[in-house]
């Protein structure tokens, strides 16, 4: 577990219950918050324990979910997500489910960000300049993958020739996922007053450069202005769909 920024910790193991998804931990005063749930280690657990607990556990996106019922019960939190992808959730039940902007405290929104699924949503945590934690919304560009390409796993030769450390993308690489109401979601996040973002993925495609500690804004900005994407073409969308 790593401080990124001030009594931010990012907790960046892979695991396949939560998708390869980083979760990330936040001291607060009012009761310590937990973004997305990855498995936490023996050590983890003890580090958590000493500052507090956690009090709630807020979830992005449905993929990012991984051991929350475990950790639920460990720490007696309350698991917080929007409620389109609260639906999908086994093992536990979600004890709040919004489905429009909501303060968890006074310095931490939840914003509905609809897009990579029909619940992902954004925390913005309104510390050192606006911190915002997007989930699967964006990460790290990767190779020439920008648009009408099927996203696929990398091969070792791949791993060698991804990096672009300054450019974020829009993640629609579900098939659920809606590159319209993405752009639209990461429109309005222009909105909100934030300079650092903590992605899901802040170290995949290998050698990209972890969160972005400082200009989010900025690069939220350029990439929208870019158009950049990852995503499945609309011909394959289809297919798949109808394989399934």
């Amino acid at each position: 577990m790593k401080e990124v920024l001030p009594g931010v910790y990012l907790i960046d193991r892979y695991s396949l219950k939560s998708f390869g998804n980083s979760g990330y931990f936040i001291t607060h005063p009012e009761g310590n918050v937990l973004i997305d749930a990855p498995e936490l280690n023996e050590a983890d657990r003890g580090f958590i324990s000493k500052k507090g607990g956690i009090a709630n556990i807020v979830i992005t996106h449905i993929r990012a979910f991984g051991d929350a019922c475990n950790i639920k019960t460990i720490f007696k939190s309350k698991i917080i997500m929007n409620a389109e992808d609260a639906k999908l959730i086994k093992g536990c039940e979600a004890d709040v489910k919004f489905t429009s902007e909501t303060n968890l405290y006074d310095d931490v929104l939840l914003i509905p960000t609809p897009g990579y699924t029909p619940g992902s949503s954004c925390v913005l945590l309104k510390r050192d300049k606006g911190i915002l934690f997007c989930g699967d919304m964006f990460w790290w560009g990767n190779r020439d993958r920008f648009s009408n390409e099927l996203m696929s796993w990398p091969t070792e030769e791949d791993k060698k020739t991804w990096y672009l450390p300054d450019m974020l993308v829009l993640n629609v690489n579900l098939l659920d996922s809606d590159i319209s109401k993405m752009t639209e979601s990461a429109t309005r996040l222009l909105g909100y007053d934030f300079d650092s973002i903590m992605m899901s993925h802040p170290n995949y495609p290998p050698r990209a450069r972890g969160p972005v500690l400082s200009g989010g804004k900025e690069m939220l900005a350029k990439t929208l202005e870019a158009k950049k994407f990852t995503q499945f073409t609309d011909w394959k969308r289809e297919e798949l769909k109808k394989a399934s």
